[in-house]
């Protein structure tokens, strides 16, 4: 290549696939700021870009031969993305990282690299650590030098023994995905000044249940979006009425958990569809969201409340018990749909609760879940996706009084309707409009001064 005529020119190379390289073929290519090499099998070593100041993308994913990495590109001035993902023969990026204007770096899949470089102080800039299947067993203290660093990627790193004290450090962060290592549940109260977190994943991390398990996350103040799904605890272990922005909770397939945690009024989504042992005594939680979620003052734009939740069923007799919407929805019809009239007193929401059940059959349903008002659609684009379970499961939906403004009429009819290609069938239908009066009694509860409480019991 370097004898054709414009080759110092070249600024952009894309190769793909099984094709010999020769390293003197890039000599000359002083201009190159872009170079692909993905999928090349053969590969075992990059080329000299010893010559290439100028480079700021290297991506040489998928190269599974791929076991050296040169020095002279650890200290490179330029590069702005490294993608090394799915490289799993390599074992080493040398012992330090100094790249000055590193924004992205991409290990995962590398399972062959057990120890990390060093990180320079110079890597300030770097906004994207990505190291998900590695066979890391610990980060190096110098982690805290990424102090620019916005996403941390370890899921799947199941040798990772612990996080530094330095990851501290990282203020900037705003997502670190740990789903997948077990061995760091020590090293999260480590987490708890990371005051810019709003996702944080801990699927399949507590993989038994110790009583003693408790961590307290309150001044994880932006955190939005918490995934604790796959776990095997009982009840949650962390506080989550503390945890002011929480839009979203994750407990879907949490076979152990019987109990769901207290919600603060922000939550917008809860996913415990496959977690079916959920105790129908506890069900109490769900009334006091809805009511939180009406009364908060911070409605978005949206204004939705959406929970799946699996309903744990036992039989006794030959009676299964735990089938029923919870009585709390005062209005209810088998089927999927339920009518109700706005009542003439200060209404803030509506909460809806459809029951749903495997099914054998399919129905030409639409290709998407939503739900119908008056024989019109109401909401789609914003509705948690349905999902075949082998369990029944309860989709409760609660919606401020803003969307019934400009509907001109008192009487309301709400069906929920599922896709085509989920085997499930909406058995019963439940609603209530949440009043201010409601609210009130809420408020009682919470200082133990209300002889109501049975008002928000969700009894069956």
């Amino acid at each position: 290549m370097n004898k054709l005529p414009g080759t110092e020119a070249i600024q952009s190379i894309v190769v793909d696939g099984n094709i010999e390289l020769y390293e003197e073929q890039y000599t000359f290519l002083k201009k190159l700021k872009y170079l692909y090499l993905s999928d090349c099998f053969r590969l075992k070593r990059i080329p000299d870009l010893s010559e290439a100041p100028n480079l700021e993308i290297l991506d040489v994913q998928f190269c599974k031969e791929l076991n050296d990495f040169p020095s002279y590109l650890t200290r490179h001035k330029s590069l702005v993305k490294l993608i090394l993902y799915g490289c799993s023969s390599l074992e080493t990026l040398g012992s330090k990282l100094e790249m000055s204007s590193l924004k992205e770096l991409d290990l995962d899949f590398c399972t062959s690299m057990r120890k990390l470089p060093e990180f320079g102080e110079c890597m300030k800039h770097l906004l994207v650590l990505s190291l998900s299947k590695t066979a890391i067993e610990e980060l190096p203290t110098t982690v805290g030098c990424l102090v620019g660093l916005k996403k941390l990627h370890l899921n799947g790193c199941e040798r990772l023994t612990c996080l530094p004290d330095s990851i501290q450090k990282l203020k900037s962060l705003t997502l670190l995905n740990l789903s997948g290592c077990p061995n760091v549940l020590q090293s999260l109260h480590s987490l708890s000044s990371l005051t810019s977190l709003d996702t944080l994943k801990l699927s399949g991390c507590f993989l038994t249940f110790q009583e003693s398990w408790s961590y307290n996350f309150a001044n994880l103040v932006s955190l939005m979006d918490l995934d604790l799904s796959e776990n095997n605890f009982v009840r949650v272990p962390i506080n989550i009425h503390e945890l002011p922005k929480l839009r979203r909770l994750n407990l879907d397939r949490c076979p152990n958990l019987k109990v769901l945690p207290e919600l603060p009024s922000s939550i917008r989504e809860l996913n415990a569809r496959h977690s079916t042992s959920l105790d129908i005594k506890h069900w109490n939680v769900i009334s006091k969201v809805c009511c939180g979620f009406a009364a908060s003052t911070n409605h978005d734009s949206d204004g939705i409340l959406q929970m799946w939740v699996a309903q744990n069923q036992i039989k006794i007799f030959g009676l299964t018990i735990g089938e029923e919407i919870p009585l709390w929805f005062v209005h209810q019809e088998e089927g999927n749909g339920v009518s109700v009239t706005l009542p003439h007193n200060e209404t803030m929401a509506l909460a809806l609760c459809f029951r749903l059940c495997p099914t054998k059959s399919r129905p030409n349903f639409a290709q998407d879940s939503s739900v119908i008002c008056n024989g019109k659609e109401f909401i789609q684009k914003n509705l948690i996706w349905a999902r075949e379970t082998e369990n029944s499961q309860h989709f409760i939906l609660c919606l401020t009084s803003d969307y019934f403004v400009d509907q001109f009429c008192q009487d309301y009819r709400f069906e929920l309707v599922l896709p085509s290609y989920v085997q499930m069938k909406v058995e019963n239908s439940g609603a209530r409009w949440v009043c201010k009066q409601d609210i009130q009694d809420l408020k009682k509860i919470g200082t133990g001064t209300s002889k109501r409480k049975a008002t928000f019991d969700l009894n069956f």
